[in-house]
């Protein structure tokens, strides 16, 4: 099976995984994959997995560093994207929560995640 017209260098899980399943389909019933290349291919696809989630969670705890900038954040203005309305809201941050994969900000007794905030300012 040949796969054309790849746009960029790095496959993400949906790519791995869909190649993955096609692989399966297409292959020869006469031949199919010996079980160790099998299980190299899962295991290959839960890396994939792994490394993806590890990735958004060094993100967002990046961005939560950089928002930091060595003050603390408790008491200043933040706007936001409202998940709810669709729209950029604003409000001051009244805390912080770090849970086990996620990190959000409070605002209005609301947990905003770190990846909504578009910015901070001072509250004049």
């Amino acid at each position: 099976m040949e796969v054309s017209n790849i746009s960029s260098s790095a496959v993400n899980k949906e790519d791995f995984l869909r190649l993955f399943v096609a692989q399966l389909k297409n292959q020869s019933p006469l031949d199919p994959l010996k079980g160790h290349e099998f299980i190299a291919q899962l295991a290959q696809f839960s890396s994939v997995e792994q490394l993806t989630n590890l990735n958004a969670s060094f993100a967002d705890t990046f961005k939560f560093q950089q928002l930091l900038g060595g003050g603390d954040l408790i008491g200043k203005k933040a706007t936001y994207l409202d998940t709810a309305s669709g729209g950029i809201s604003e409000g001051v941050i009244d805390g912080a929560t770090i849970d086990d994969d996620s990190i959000s900000v409070i605002i209005q007794n609301k947990e905003i995640p770190i990846s909504n905030i578009t910015g901070i300012f001072e509250n004049n």
